[in-house]
């Protein structure tokens, strides 16, 4: 059994993760009507579709890295120990930030494009945070505690925009990201003074770089918890779907300005980081874990469907309230369950295969609902409500094959 861990010592991982959503956050807002603009970076004459498909592709730059970097990032710290492998990272980010300001005032996609990859690679090491808390708190404390990581990123998602958006209006593209470099290196300072290594290296434990860039192939291969993965993946994707395909919803049903979006999105940002801050542990507690994730998925897909019915926007702050605070709670559950269910030596590597997972998740389903956007505006949020209530029994499903003696080993 794991000893009580000091909250303290833990805080610069959560800044890590804040930091990590705060400048992820920066490059959707502000790219945007970069690119969509007249600002240097393409012809005058570039067409709008011509924009949209650049855009796209340099959004995706930045999870490209994160879906590489996790599984290489998240073995490293297994063999190396979580500090160093952090304090480099945190190190090339800021690198990363130093070329994607260089790139905005050069007007060089190229470069740009250079350091959203980078920036992705360095900043998988969002799986080391996870894998160091793992490894310092028992399962009784590791639902609060991973919560809190979610609660990081939607303060991330809320800073990032509202201060990078009046920083860019004001001061110019670039001071956003300028800005991002001091911010590291207080984080590295931060991190280098109070973090305390969780998992001291081993020399038993290997590092092979063709093996740690294959490793999430073992998301299908390993048997005990390969189902597990597959349950997080749909709750990744669905919930990820939601996020942005509401505000997609909003507008073209009830026409919603820049300003309204801004505050719904900022409200529903809190409502997130009130469920992981103050209701994901004492609910977990309570229910217990595995009862919670069930609830909240299939709680979450009914409320996400619900979105689509009422006739006033100011329902959204009950239908969208709700999908938000039982969705993060789904979020919140998916690590732990997969911490709780594996060893604290292979903490790091399945922890990044979750984190690349999650990634990927992301951008799939920004693609899979503009799709089905296409064909009907509310069809996203029919169909990612359905996703999350089959994976909410297919978890449901699994916790009572292991109450009856099954192991997932044999599924």
């Amino acid at each position: 059994m794991k000893q009580d861990v000091e909250l303290r010592a833990l805080l610069p991982l959560y800044l890590v993760t804040f930091i990590g959503f705060c400048g992820y956050s920066l490059m959707i807002t502000l790219f945007i009507p970069m690119l969509m603009g007249d600002n240097g970076f393409l012809d005058p004459g570039t067409t709008a579709e011509r924009r949209s498909m650049v855009l796209g592709m340099l959004l995706a730059v930045y999870p490209l890295g994160q879906f590489l970097g996790s599984p290489v990032i998240g073995a490293l710290s297994d063999r190396y120990g979580r500090r160093p492998v952090l304090l480099v990272s945190l190190f090339v980010t800021m690198a990363a930030y130093v070329l994607i300001s260089l790139g905005i005032e050069w007007r060089s996609l190229a470069m740009l494009a250079a350091g959203c990859l980078v920036g992705g690679l360095a900043e998988s090491n969002i799986a080391i945070a996870q894998s160091a808390i793992s490894d310092v708190t028992g399962p009784d404390e590791r639902p609060r505690l991973f919560a809190w990581v979610y609660s990081s990123s939607s303060l991330g998602y809320i800073a990032g925009p509202v201060a990078g958006g009046q920083l860019a209006l004001y001061l110019g593209w670039s001071l956003p990201f300028w800005l991002m470099v001091p911010l590291l290196a207080v984080t590295v300072l931060w991190t280098w003074l109070s973090f305390r290594e969780t998992l001291p290296p081993g020399a038993d434990r290997q590092f092979k770089a063709f093996a740690a860039l294959t490793n999430l192939g073992t998301v299908f291969t390993d048997r005990p918890i390969r189902l597990l993965y597959l349950i997080n993946f749909l709750i990744y994707l669905g919930l990820f779907g939601y996020f942005r395909m509401v505000l997609v919803y909003m507008v073209d049903r009830w026409h919603t300005t820049v300003d309204q979006t801004t505050l719904i999105y900022s409200g529903l940002a809190v409502i997130s980081a009130i469920a992981s801050f103050g209701a994901m542990a004492p609910l977990a507690k309570f229910f217990g874990l595995h009862r919670l994730a069930v609830a909240a998925a299939v709680a979450a897909g009914l409320a996400m469907m619900s979105v689509t019915l009422p006739a006033e926007l100011s329902s959204i702050w009950i239908t969208g309230g709700l999908a938000t605070f039982m969705g993060t709670l789904a979020l919140a559950s998916c690590p732990t369950l997969l911490a709780n269910a594996v060893s604290a030596e292979r903490q790091g590597r399945v922890m990044g295969n979750n984190q690349a997972l999650q990634v990927g998740a992301e951008s799939l389903s920004a693609m899979i609902g503009g799709a089905l956007a296409g064909v009907f505006i509310p069809l996203p949020l029919i169909a990612f409500g359905l996703l999350l209530i089959a994976a909410g029994f297919m978890l449901a499903a699994m916790h009572r094959l292991r109450m009856l003696g099954v192991s997932e080993a044999s599924i």
